[in-house]
């Protein structure tokens, strides 16, 4: 690992401090271990076959991104999938997004920069779905104002991810031009490169060329979330926060959003910190304490970081795969590309 990386997962790892020491202050510690007690955990084991079922809508997804280059069976791309979250939320700098890439070249004979292009749209795909879910919300509860700010500064990021992966499929013409005219002056070979990066990438987002496919991704991005957003539901109800069905409806989808918007944050593995910061604080936009809303979002995090790390350990063990050599083999491809 080099210095700039090694830096960067410093502080990453303070980050996480810093949002565990918010999240953690003032907080009444024996009433958070009474909470934990009293929890009906049967409903946590129900939300954690909704958290499985949105990675089998992730992986019916991802093969609908690349159906325009191959038809790959869900089975084969479903521990490709689990695997790069996994990595994500044990090793720093979220190199499952790579990992993906590189073990879907390897499996199914693609270039890696196109599925690494496939994980790109993922991503904003998520992020739009998740600000279009904030927004109706906003129908039914007066968003404090924070939660207004996070809405419109995501809306701009992924707003403006969007916008260029459009400029870039549908000027591709012009932009591959304009990439000619940049890389003309560097050795040959290493032009070369970038240019088939480029290209590789491009397909990967052929998806968007299709009303039919972009509507099967928004249908796919919403059910996803949904899903979560029940696993979300089930843990609220499990610790008995907040009275109504209604509330507890709202608050799941609340605390969904802000919670993994949070982990957009760079922080340790797993997003430890920030996703605790966060649930509590769109719970108390409910009204609901620090000790009562921490237990539900501690174990919330931990169902959702304990059965996707497993599984993925699990499948890689399967496939052959130790975890030196994923790190060594992403660390080795950041290099090529940088």
């Amino acid at each position: 690992m080099n210095k700039r990386r090694t830096l960067g997962t410093l502080f990453g790892f303070a980050i996480s401090i810093l949002f565990l020491f918010l999240a953690l202050y003032r907080v009444n510690l024996p009433e958070v271990f009474q909470a934990l007690a009293r929890a009906d955990y049967r409903l946590i084991l129900i939300s954690a076959v909704f958290t499985l079922v949105s990675y089998v809508l992730r992986s019916l997804r991802w093969r609908r991104l690349l159906l325009p280059q191959r038809a790959i069976p869900t089975a084969r791309l479903f521990p490709i999938l689990v695997i790069g979250f996994a990595l994500n939320n044990v090793l720093p700098g979220r190199p499952g997004e790579f990992a993906r890439g590189i073990l879907l070249g390897q499996r199914e004979k693609l270039s890696k920069t196109l599925g690494i292009a496939t994980v790109v749209l993922e991503r904003v795909a998520d992020g739009l779905t998740l600000i279009a879910i904030l927004a109706a919300l906003a129908l039914f509860i007066d968003l404090p104002g924070w939660g207004e700010q996070v809405e419109t500064i995501s809306f701009l990021i992924f707003g403006a991810g969007l916008l260029f992966l459009i400029l870039m499929l549908w000027r591709e013409k012009w932009m591959t031009h304009l990439l000619h005219r940049v890389i003309h002056i560097m050795p040959p070979n290493l032009a070369h490169r970038i240019a088939n990066m480029f290209a590789s990438f491009v397909m990967g987002l052929h998806s968007l060329r299709s009303a039919r496919d972009i509507l099967a991704i928004l249908a796919y991005s919403f059910a996803i979330w949904l899903c979560e957003a029940a696993s979300y539901f089930l843990g609220i109800t499990a610790f008995g926060l907040l009275p109504s069905v209604p509330e507890r409806i709202l608050a799941a989808l609340f605390v969904m959003v802000i919670a993994n918007l949070s982990i957009s944050i760079p922080a340790a593995p797993g997003g430890i910190g920030p996703f605790e910061y966060a649930g509590m604080l769109a719970l108390s936009a409910f009204g609901v304490s620090n000790d009562a809303a921490l237990p539900a979002v501690l174990v919330a995090h931990m169902m959702q970081y304990a059965l996707i790390t497993g599984l993925g350990v699990v499948l890689m063990v399967r496939a052959g795969i130790h975890l030196t050599q994923a790190a060594q083999a992403v660390e080795a491809e950041r290099a090529a590309e940088a």
